[in-house]
């Protein structure tokens, strides 16, 4: 039997109230090879200033050249890979849409979630001239972060809401445009919606397949051939990433945080989390902050690129 690829999960720690993060300046500029594919916990937009090469995103792959944008939403495996010999510049931004959102819309909770909802779920590379506002909006916030003048809280706020509202439209025309294409990704949507809101209960394969209106054998043949694994194995991913989010901000004890984010068992909670992580729950929270990495049998968790 072949070798498991082997991904890459590179956790961030969004700053203190914020729900923006930015990776910017010169030591962006490199040549990019991708090795392993990588994802993350956050929606991340990146944008590509000068530089030609290749994005992959899970088994495909599409060219990219100045003015690039790709818009990648958490969990999907994506990769950059520069042309040979050639050197890029990229600046990342990684987005937390959903506490966004509950902050926006605390008095219409509802329309949040359909707001959410309808931001793409499948990873797309766009160009700047093709969308203007989405390529100006992306750069006032790179710039933003970059020069950190007064109310620059307030900006990214206000520029972050008008990108929500054209991430909603460019969903809704590549839908449109790639209908046969996004066909089955569109199938398997509200069992990835089902699974982020619902990831602290119990979650059976069977509700998955009934919420996209599908046979469960043909709901389990579609996702993996969508997301690359198994529901089950998505499912423990989404659920030890949250941990990971819990763990940062409190000192949660182990069978309380196994409850949090929706295993019975404190044993299946460690095994899991340590499969997929390469250590316990106690041993990466005690690790030190610039020193986690680690392998796992088929994915790694890293802290993103930030040293």
């Amino acid at each position: 039997m072949g070798q498991k690829k082997v991904e890459e999960f590179r956790y961030y720690e969004m700053p203190v109230g914020r729900y923006d993060l930015a990776l910017l300046g010169d030591s962006w500029i490199t040549t990019y090879r991708t090795g392993e594919q990588h994802f993350h916990n956050y929606f991340e937009i990146s944008y590509c200033y000068f530089g030609e090469g290749v994005v992959f995103l899970g088994e495909k792959s599409e060219p990219y050249g100045p003015g690039t944008i790709s818009l990648i939403p958490s969990n999907f495996p994506h990769g950059i890979h520069s042309k040979e010999g050639g050197v890029c510049r990229w600046e990342f931004l990684y987005l937390d849409f959903a506490g966004f959102v509950e902050r926006c819309y605390q008095s219409d909770v509802y329309k949040g979630m359909r707001i959410l909802d309808q931001i793409t779920q499948f990873p797309i590379l766009i160009e700047s001239e093709d969308y203007p506002r989405i390529a100006n909006v992306v750069r006032a916030i790179l710039d933003e972060n970059r020069e950190q003048e007064n109310l620059n809280r307030e900006a990214v706020g206000g520029y972050m809401f008008v990108l929500l509202q054209e991430l909603v439209r460019l969903n809704k025309r590549m839908s449109e445009i790639n209908k046969k294409e996004s066909l089955h990704v569109e199938k398997i949507r509200p069992a990835l919606v089902h699974i982020e809101t619902h990831y602290h209960e119990e979650i059976k394969i069977k509700t998955l397949a009934e919420v996209c209106n599908l046979s469960e054998p043909y709901f389990r043949k579609l996702f993996r051939n969508c997301m690359k694994t198994s529901p089950l194995e998505y499912i423990n991913t989404v659920r030890v990433q949250k941990a990971c989010d819990f763990l940062q901000k409190k000192d949660f004890p182990v069978n309380d945080l196994a409850w949090q984010v929706g295993y019975s068992s404190v044993s299946t909670f460690e095994r899991n989390f340590k499969k997929i992580v390469g250590q316990t729950p106690k041993q990466w929270r005690l690790k030190s902050s610039n020193d986690r990495e680690f392998v796992g049998y088929q994915t790694k968790v890293l802290r993103g690129w930030l040293e």
